[in-house]
C-alpha cells in the first residue's frame, strides 16, 4: 500500500470535515454550538493523534 496517498488522504479528510465543522456551525444555537465546540476539540485531538503515528 501507498503510504502517501494514506496521509494525503487524511489532510484532505481532516480539512473537508473543518470545512463542514464550519458550515453547520454557523447555523446552530448557542447551546448546541458549545457541545458541538466540545465533542470537535475531541475529535481534532483524535485526528492529530491519528496523523502523528502515520507520519512518525
Amino acid at each position: 500500500m501507498n503510504n502517501n496517498k494514506l496521509k494525503s488522504g487524511a489532510l484532505i479528510a481532516g480539512i473537508a470535515g473543518v470545512a463542514v465543522g464550519m458550515v453547520y456551525g454557523s447555523k446552530m444555537g448557542m447551546l448546541k454550538k458549545r457541545k458541538f465546540i466540545r465533542t470537535a476539540k475531541r475529535a481534532k485531538a483524535t485526528l492529530l493523534n491519528g496523523m502523528n503515528s502515520l507520519w512518525g
